[in-house]
C-alpha cells in the first residue's frame, strides 16, 4: 500500500486533499488514477485508508475508506527512547533523523557542548529535519514522526531532562573504561521511559560527564573501537530499542 503524508487541515469529515509534492508525485510519477486505493498519515499517529477520486498535479482528491489508529512506543505501549544528540557537520544530521526515526524513537534533542564543530544555522535546517522525517516515516510504515526540539546548550539540555520521569539516563563516553553497555542494561529495570546522550564529532569533556553524572546520568561505553558520532548513535538506539523490545 503506497503511503502519502496529508496536512491534518486538508482533511475535512471523509474528504482529504493533497497538493504540492505528494499530489504532483501520485499523477507525475506514479500516475495512479482515480479508484486506487492509498493510505494516508497526518503525523498525528493514525493511518487513513482512502480512494481516489480526482487526480492532477495540482490536486488531489479522496474519500477516506477507514481510520487506523496506531499503538507503539510513542502511544505508551512500550518504553519510549528519547536521544540526545550533539550537533554534528554537514549532512550527518540527516543521515540520524531518518535512522531513529526508522528504528522508533519517541525524540531527538539536538544540543550544542564544547567540542562541537557544527557551525550555527541549525534553525535553518530545521525544517529539512522535519521534511526527512516524514518521508523516512513513510517508507518505514511509522504514521507518527519523532519529536524533533530546538537545539539547547548541553547544560541547559541536562536541567531541562532533570525535570522529565526518565528512569533510564546514559551518558556515552570514549574514556569509560568500566562499565559497557551491556552491563548498563543488564538486568535491565522496568523501563517507561530513557533518554541517552552522545555526543559530537569532538565528543565530550570530562567537565560535561561530571555535569551529567550530577544530573543522574550514568557514563557507558560502546567498546574499545572508535566509532564516529553517527555510527555510534545508530548502533547505541539500536542495541537499546532492541533491550527494550520495541523492535519486536
Amino acid at each position: 500500500m503506497r503511503r502519502f503524508f496529508i496536512d491534518p487541515k486538508s482533511i475535512v469529515g471523509a474528504d482529504a486533499v493533497l497538493t504540492g509534492s505528494e499530489a504532483r508525485h501520485i499523477c507525475t510519477v506514479l500516475r495512479l488514477t482515480p479508484g486506487t486505493t492509498i493510505t494516508l498519515f497526518d503525523g498525528s499517529g493514525s493511518y487513513y485508508e482512502t480512494l481516489l477520486t480526482k487526480v492532477s498535479a495540482a490536486r488531489v482528491e479522496a474519500r477516506i475508506v477507514s481510520i487506523t489508529p496506531y499503538i507503539d512506543a510513542i502511544s505508551g505501549k512500550h518504553p519510549a527512547l528519547h536521544l540526545g544528540m550533539g550537533l554534528l557537520k554537514g549532512k550527518k544530521m540527516d543521515l540520524i533523523i531518518q535512522k531513529i526515526t526508522e528504528l522508533g524513537l519517541a525524540s531527538l534533542l539536538p544540543f550544542r557542548s564544547e567540542y562541537c564543530a557544527a557551525p550555527d544555522g541549525a534553525a535553518d535546517r530545521f525544517g529539512r529535519w522535519q521534511k526527512i522525517a516524514l518521508e523516512a516515516c513513510k517508507q518505514c510504515n511509522r504514521p507518527k514522526p519523532p519529536d524533533l526540539l530546538a537545539v539547547k546548550d548541553f547544560k541547559e539540555l541536562l536541567f531541562l531532562s532533570g525535570k522529565e520521569e526518565h528512569n533510564l539516563k546514559l551518558i556515552f563516553w570514549e574514556e569509560e573504561g568500566h562499565k559497557g553497555l551491556r552491563q548498563a542494561l543488564s538486568p535491565l529495570p522496568e523501563i517507561q521511559s530513557a533518554l541517552v546522550l552522545i555526543g559530537p564529532e569532538g565528543g565530550f569533556s570530562a567537565a560535561e560527564v561530571a555535569d551529567a553524572v550530577a544530573a543522574g546520568y550514568e557514563p557507558v561505553s560502546l567498546g574499545h573501537r572508535i566509532l564516529r558520532a553517527e555510527t555510534a548513535a545508530i548502533a547505541a538506539v539500536s542495541i537499546i530499542q532492541h533491550e527494550l523490545g520495541n523492535l519486536a
